[in-house]
């Protein structure tokens, strides 16, 4: 209640505002009577002061430090009962309060402080009654609309009705959950796409805020009131219009208690679709850990998440990217592949690819079982542009989420409990992508190669043998080692040809000729005898694996 709703009760009816009139609209908690020599220490943010001022009417500078004081603290003003023990307030007091927007009331003899006291407590406690009748009252309404079976937009349609106000609830991404009719029309329709821009610098974090929409210029209301909602994790945000010229507490009210019946119900919801996800993980998991041996059960269970057996079947494996330690922020370690908002970006941007599958957690890594149609694949292949719409399904996951993912691409399968094998080769391919120092890659499982053998060769094994191989070449220059190395990897290329290895190199044959002798001269080995041609390709095979740079230039 405001200091100048409280001056109505009859009480004060013939009270005087005698200074710091514009500090009327103070908020007013309590009524207290004090005449203490330390009474500041005992005074409260939003109290309003009965006093007779004797300790102060012979020092008009302690009343005026005890009017500072008191707006420092945000009490909402002092009344002073005059012609008892001061005549007259003195100017000092007055021009303080006037300059703090302070306000001092003086109070005629008629009545005690006593009276002032009793009928002004009872003023508040009247509007504290009515405010939390008010307040049982909405949440009640609310309440009934969710046991009636209805939902959040008939909330918010309520909660609209009840202020008289466009009222829309939006999710974390800023879309909207749900708004009132205002917002199917100009000119509120044209009022979201500013309000999404000034709520894209909110910040979950804080509390509730009034905020004022500056465009568009002709909105019946401007004034917005912000609550972040949060229920085991942020929710959204609800916004409620307002009319900045009224100040009435009970709108509030109303949109605190819509605030939690929200709250509960996006709770609920939540509750229902982690518990609907937790079976479908449940499931899917033991699909391809191979536990089902009928393939009619798996069709049974798994056609309420798209398994059909008119389809190919393949898996992939979408990870986050791995990230420096020193780019590491305070969020990074909080398993973000697992959480909600992350889980639904993978979802629906995969989806955008055009790919109809069914997605879930395992381990570390989100996996998707994808269902082809036959007509999509040639014979048992993938789609030919498959590639390119999971590398622009990547790009958008960063710009949306601002996370890297790779993506590891099993091999189709024909029947639904051979899962579990395309769902390793896509584990495989990921893991292979990953050791290859890559990142925001797509890599589809192509079987083992002979560099996955090398891999597990300990890198020090492997460095030794490299050097062992190029030994004699330490002392050239950069350049010419460089040329030296690659005029033999394209001989060996080339079978031993000389003449194709001239060709390629766009050199004249003797050139070959020459460096590949200097080469024999240098590292003691022979291109021609089987074992020391070998070595050779093994050392340029390995040679991606190891931290050197010999082949560039």
């Amino acid at each position: 209640m405001m200091l100048k709703d409280l001056m109505n009760v009859p009480v004060l009816a013939s009270a005087r505002v005698i200074a710091g009139a514009n500090g009327l609209t103070r908020e007013v908690q309590s009524v207290n009577i004090m005449d203490a020599p330390d009474i500041i220490q005992y005074l409260k943010p939003g109290e309003l002061l009965l006093t007779t001022a004797y300790i102060v009417k012979d020092d008009p500078h302690a009343l005026r430090m005890l009017i500072s004081n008191m707006s420092q603290v945000g009490c909402a003003g002092i009344a002073i009962k005059t012609k008892r023990f001061l005549s007259e307030v003195p100017h000092p007091a007055i021009q303080i309060a006037d300059e703090l927007h302070f306000p001092i009331i003086e109070l005629p003899l008629n009545h005690t402080l006593g009276e002032v006291l009793y009928d002004s407590v009872s003023f508040l406690l009247e509007k504290r009654t009515d405010e939390l009748k008010y307040s049982l009252e909405s949440h009640q309404n609310f309440a009934n609309l969710v046991l009636q079976g209805q939902g959040i937009p008939e909330i918010i349609n309520s909660l609209s009705q009840l202020l008289g106000a466009p009222v829309l609830l939006l999710d974390p991404s800023l879309n909207s959950i749900a708004t009132s009719a205002h917002f199917n029309v100009v000119p509120y329709s044209e009022a979201v796409g500013p309000l999404k821009e000034l709520m894209s610098a909110y910040s979950p974090n804080e509390p509730t805020r009034n905020l004022r929409l500056l465009e568009p210029d002709h909105l019946p209301f401007r004034q917005l009131v912000i609550h972040p909602i949060q229920t085991v994790q942020f929710q959204g945000y609800l916004i409620a219009f307002s009319d900045e010229d009224k100040k009435n507490p009970l709108p509030k009210l109303a949109v605190e208690q819509a605030v939690n019946v929200i709250r509960f119900e996006l709770l609920k919801k939540q509750a229902v679709k982690e518990r609907s996800r937790r079976y479908k993980s449940e499931f899917l998991s033991d699909l391809v850990e191979g536990f089902f041996t009928s393939e009619l059960e798996v069709l049974h269970r798994g056609k309420k998440y798209g398994l059909t057996d008119r389809c190919l079947s393949f898996c992939i494996a979408v990870k986050r990217d791995p990230i420096p330690a020193k780019n590491r922020g305070p969020q990074e370690d909080k398993g973000v592949a697992e959480s909600d908002v992350f889980y639904e970006v993978i979802k629906r941007e995969i989806k955008s690819a055009g790919l109809s599958f069914a997605i879930f957690n395992k381990n570390d890594a989100l996996i998707l079982v994808v269902s082809l149609p036959k007509s999509e694949s040639k014979g048992h292949e993938m789609p030919a542009n498959l590639e390119e719409r999971l590398k622009e399904a990547i790009l958008r996951i960063e710009r949306v989420s601002g996370i890297a993912v790779s993506l590891g691409v099993g091999k189709p399968v024909v029947k639904l409990l051979d899962c579990p094998v395309t769902y390793k080769e896509a584990v495989e391919a990921l893991q292979y992508g990953y050791r290859s120092k890559r990142s925001r890659f797509v890599q589809f499982y192509s079987g083992k190669e002979l560099i996955d053998l090398f891999r597990l060769v300990p890198e020090e094994e492997l460095l030794n043998f490299y050097e062992n191989t190029f030994v004699g070449l330490e002392g050239l220059e950069k350049k010419e080692k460089h040329e030296l190395l690659k005029t033999l990897l394209v001989y060996l290329d080339n079978h031993g040809q000389i003449a194709d290895t001239a060709k390629q190199l766009y050199i004249h044959r003797n050139t070959v000729v020459y460096r590949l002798n200097k080469l024999q001269q240098l590292t003691g080995r022979e291109f021609d005898v089987p074992g020391d041609s070998l070595r050779f390709r093994i050392a340029f095979l390995i040679e991606p694996l190891l931290k050197i740079t010999s082949m560039s230039p």
